[in-house]
């Protein structure tokens, strides 16, 4: 037998050796076979004996004894099963081709819990993007036993896979560095840099949750043309990453080029969407990723964000990766929260007068800052900006400098301001919104910047006048 080669296509690993004979394979062995890169095929047979062979998107791995199909349609295979208790299920391994037959026990229909939950956010992120959401409904996870792992081929192999990097001690390398942030502007960064250097992760993108307005916005990514910090979806059409918030569970999906032919990117949702009076900033991503794992971010018992990972490779993140992940967004998760609250009882108290006289900026046109109360809109000179809370931050201490020559701001003043701001009342998030403007204008590149000073204190930085002007045509 000729000694397969791994396909270009499985970006996640490169073989060792000529693999392991599937006779000496456990179910947790073979678990990355049952995602459905060939989609795998489940055979009953009535109680008088007719079969029945449906093809699946995907088996869902429950523990090392026991695997969860969807229950979306009573047709011929569930009337089978449910008269005999029995079936069989294919699965072909995708890098050498060898299959293998999965003896199955029906236990119970679960129609509640944690496999279920898992189920169902998988069926209605593969539902986003392919516009099924009315036909992909899960009634119910179906347990099955797993009675027995057989070869259907007389010698075939399971390829042994060499993970593209150590994930645990990558894992641990970010962890430590996630700890050592003092202060909420460094986590984006390390962790993106962590994902990149230490888990091999080349597209990234962290999205943070708008409970208030039900939308999710980029705070930082990585690997894209674009950074996109800064823009926004509505979490209804987020697809994945919109169903793991909102579910509050993590998503994979490792084919998706090839098995669900999603009809569109985010990218191209936002352009759909379009922006009344100019266009929304460009959404990082692959026009055509084959792998995504959404990670929600999930602190005190709520979620705050995901972070979202892809490639162009099919079956490029595995269980492992989920792992790495769990803990990495955990942690991420809860910094967030932590330094926020940090940073809150650590806010300078006001600015003396003295100290906010801004120095006359250099010569040229005026930067026009044109701005829409109704959802906080900013544009810059004819371009959009950015919207929400932080531009109506932004709104605020641009008037303060053009005013009264206040350069300077605290987040105390932001804070006192907050009615005014449109923060919300439950969920403080003042921060996050001014280290978005922050990122966002840094990621701008243009004559108006934020700096920071010390905790709690900013300086706005203008290279040149400041013209502003609400959209009822009054100057600021």
């Amino acid at each position: 037998m000729s000694r397969p080669v791994v396909p270009k296509a499985h970006g996640t690993a490169a073989r060792q050796g000529e693999g392991t004979p599937v006779s000496e394979l456990s179910l947790h062995a073979i678990r990355r076979v049952l995602d459905g890169g060939i989609p795998p095929t489940l055979c009953s047979v009535s109680a008088d004996g007719i079969p029945h062979v449906n093809l699946l998107s995907h088996v869902e791995y429950v523990d090392a004894s026991h695997v969860a199909l969807t229950f979306q349609f009573f047709n011929h295979s569930r009337e089978n099963i449910l008269a005999t208790r029995r079936a069989s299920l294919m699965v072909e391994d995708p890098c050498t081709g060898g299959s293998l037959a999965l003896r199955l026990r029906y236990l119970r229909t679960e129609t509640e819990g944690p496999v279920f939950e898992r189920l169902r956010a998988k069926l209605a992120g593969i539902a986003a993007h392919t516009g099924m959401e009315h036909v992909f409904l899960l009634r119910g996870a179906d347990i099955y036993e797993v009675l027995g792992i057989a070869p259907l081929q007389s010698g075939a192999l399971l390829a042994t896979l060499q993970p593209r990097c150590d994930l645990a001690a990558g894992a641990r390398a970010v962890s430590a560095r996630l700890a050592e942030c003092a202060e909420l502007a460094q986590l984006p960064q390390v962790a993106m840099d962590g994902l990149r250097c230490d888990l091999a992760v080349n597209h990234a993108i962290l999205w943070l949750l708008d409970e208030q307005h039900q939308s999710l916005y980029a705070l930082a990514s990585m690997g894209y043309a674009q950074q996109g910090i800064g823009a926004e979806l509505a979490l209804a059409e987020a697809g994945l990453v919109g169903v793991a918030v909102r579910e509050g569970v993590a998503l994979r999906i490792g084919h998706m080029a090839r098995m669900y032919r999603y009809g569109r990117t985010l990218h191209q949702m936002a352009c759909d969407q379009g922006l009344a009076g100019g266009q929304p900033i460009a959404l990082p991503g692959l026009a055509t990723p084959c792998s995504q794992l959404a990670m929600p971010l999930r602190a005190r018992g709520k979620t705050v964000g995901a972070l979202l990972v892809e490639s162009d490779s099919d079956q490029f993140f595995g269980y492992d990766d989920e792992d790495a992940l769990a803990v990495l967004c955990a942690q991420l998760a809860q910094a967030l929260v932590a330094l926020q609250s940090a940073e809150l009882e650590a806010e300078a108290p006001l600015l003396p007068k003295d100290a906010r006289i801004a120095a006359p900026p250099k010569l040229g046109a005026p930067l026009c800052l044109r701005y829409f109360a109704r959802d906080g809109t900013v544009f810059i000179d004819g371009q959009y900006l950015i919207k929400g809370v932080a531009g109506a931050i932004l709104w605020k201490i641009a008037g303060d400098a053009q005013r009264h020559g206040r350069r300077d701001f605290s987040t105390r003043e932001l804070r006192l301001a907050g009615s005014a701001l449109g923060l919300p009342d439950v969920q403080d998030n003042l921060g996050v919104r001014l280290l978005l403007l922050q990122r966002r204008l840094a990621d701008w590149g243009g004559p108006l910047q934020i700096r920071k000073l010390r905790r709690g204190c900013y300086e706005l930085v203008s290279e040149r006048a400041l013209q502003l002007e609400a959209a009822d045509g009054k100057s600021g």
